[in-house]
């Protein structure tokens, strides 16, 4: 469900310095990511300053494509080669630049999105240093006529372009889930040593535009007891479209041997997290899992609807129909269970030992089956409310894989037993911020007060406010609002009946003194609750 802290900004100044053979270059920014709408054009700079003490330094700007490693490192490719690819609609002026000593010059780069286009599109403006001295950081280039190999000197400013308006496909499974020791991984073994454990999910994005993730590790005992839970993941938690990346907790804390299970749940943008557990044994000397018996593949299962509603009287009988369809090239042992449906605060699903026993009033038929490599198999949702019940009940009606390699998903049964007119749609909103130095950070509390189940929409926005001002001759010039920027947050969750759910925004900028309004306009079905919070910046960012 993940509702954590969503940043309000296109450009992401994170600068980066190159080092080779007596060449010092700076770059700024490293990352930009925009969300704009197809038929846009937009531009924005790219600043390169040469640290060298004495020497002129000669670059040539390339528009290429971008791929992304499983250890989530993005790798250069030729312009046009990947389905995603942003380059044929890039332009890079000047394309070759010179950059004297203690010099910083600019590029401009400029974007024309066409209309047609939908999700994601990615790429990178790579500059080759040119000249005597050709150094590389991505590759070698084909070896010469006297067995030397030239090399060539890259650095990169990579560009990431959401098309809002558009069809964006949100779709993210687990591909593998490792258990092993630091001791069995070279690369790990050299930088910690021997004795901790490495916990790696393989996340596979299906979606057609990149993903943001954020992950937690939970260590249970065999019989569901807690003993660790830990953050899964790291850097930035990018992955672009067709890439499988890995999300990895490193660990030296002891578990006496045992057997255990690992689970990982991974928040990503979809309506739901990725959820997936590996079983693992720990001896005196060794870890196994299942995964060392046999590969496995990416499991892949979906659930349609992603919400089943259900009005009816007390007493009535209600049955719907769901299809659960295999996407992989697995065969499934799939099993379905009811819970009650609750969330936290931002959005995130409860752990099951914390949600209660579900109503004996809700039935899956059948309950357990297998699914072939693309093989889909309904399955019926049959309600029958008891007479004496009145009011909204949330179901959760999980859907999970068996095998080495265990994943879930399901679907929310939202019921609400009674008439039309007994349905309150009400609610109350509140706003809270803070000013830091890089930036602002502000939380749209968001409450359910009636009986219904809501799915708000904030829309946020930050405007700068100029007073009416009078000229010495008189001259009145009105009140002047200027938007500095607006986003809109949907809810993936619903928000339950006497439940509250927060909306946190994060935006990093940096205010000049005046005077500012913070708003927030929460649209959920009634009339739109519209929130606005005033301040005044004294001096740069508050000092």
């Amino acid at each position: 469900m993940g509702m954590r802290r969503v940043v309000l900004m296109t450009v992401i100044f994170v600068s980066a310095v190159f080092f080779a053979q007596g060449i010092s270059v700076r770059m700024d920014p490293i990352v930009v990511s925009k969300t704009v709408s197809p038929g846009t054009s937009f531009s924005y700079e790219i600043f390169l300053e040469n640290d060298s003490e004495f020497d002129p330094i000669t670059l040539k700007a390339m528009v290429m494509d971008v791929t992304e490693t499983v250890d989530g490192a993005y790798d250069l490719r030729d312009p046009g080669s990947t389905k995603y690819s942003i380059a044929r609609w890039v332009r890079v002026e000047p394309d070759t630049i010179t950059v004297q000593p203690k010099e910083t010059k600019t590029v401009i780069v400029t974007v024309n999105v066409p209309r047609g286009v939908s999700g994601g599109l990615y790429g990178a403006i790579a500059f080759e240093i040119q000249g005597p001295q050709t150094p590389e950081t991505q590759r070698p280039a084909e070896e010469g006529a006297y067995g030397e190999v030239e090399f060539k000197y890259r650095m990169a400013s990579f560009l990431e372009v959401v098309l809002s308006g558009t069809r964006q496909r949100v779709e993210a499974f687990p591909a593998y889930f490792k258990v092993e020791r630091s001791d069995d991984i070279p690369s790990i073994r050299m930088q910690i040593g021997d004795g901790a454990l490495v916990f790696t999910l393989g996340v596979l994005n299906r979606s057609n535009v990149h993903i943001v993730t954020k992950g937690t590790l939970t260590i249970k005992t065999k019989e569901g007891r807690t003993i660790a839970k830990m953050p899964l993941g790291g850097g930035r938690g990018v992955i672009l479209p067709e890439s499988t990346v890995n999300m990895r907790t490193i660990t030296r804390r002891f578990f006496p041997p045992g057997e255990y299970v690992a689970r990982a749940v991974v928040d990503y943008g979809g309506r739901r997290p990725i959820v997936a557990e590996t079983l693992f044994t720990i001896t005196t000397e060794r870890v196994e899992t299942g995964e060392e018996e046999r590969e496995t593949g990416p499991v892949m299962i979906t659930v349609d609807p992603v919400n089943i509603e259900i009005k009816a009287v007390p007493g009535s009988y209600r049955s719907e129909i769901v299809k659960i369809s295999n996407l992989g090239e697995e065969t499934l042992q799939v099993k379905g269970k009811i819970l009650p449906l609750a969330y936290d605060l931002y959005g995130d699903l409860l752990p099951e030992e914390e949600r209660g026993t579900p109503p004996d009033w809700i039935k899956l038929t059948p309950s357990s089956f297998t699914l072939k490599p693309g093989q889909s198999r309904n399955v019926r949702i049959a309600v029958r409310i008891p007479k004496d019940f009145t009011g909204g009940y949330y179901a959760d009606v999980l859907f999970r894989t068996g095998g080495s390699l265990q994943a879930e998903t399901g679907t929310n049964l939202l019921v609400f037993s009674g008439k039309d007119e007994d349905i309150t749609r009400e609610a109350s909103a509140d706003i809270v911020y803070e000013i830091k130095e890089d930036g602002i950070y502000a939380d749209i509390v968001f409450e359910n007060t009636g009986n219904y189940h809501l799915m708000p929409t904030v829309t946020f926005g930050l405007n700068r406010i100029t007073p009416q001002q009078v000229t010495d001759e008189g001259l009145i010039i009105p009140e002047k609002v200027e938007s500095l920027i607006q986003e809109e947050i949907s809810s993936t969750a619903p928000v339950l009946p006497r439940t509250k759910r927060i909306f946190s925004v994060f935006i990093p900028v940096i205010l000049e003194e005046g005077e500012y309004e913070l708003l927030a306009r929460c649209d959920y079905g009634r009339s739109p609750i519209v929130l606005k919070k005033s301040f005044h910046i004294e001096g740069r960012n508050g000092e």
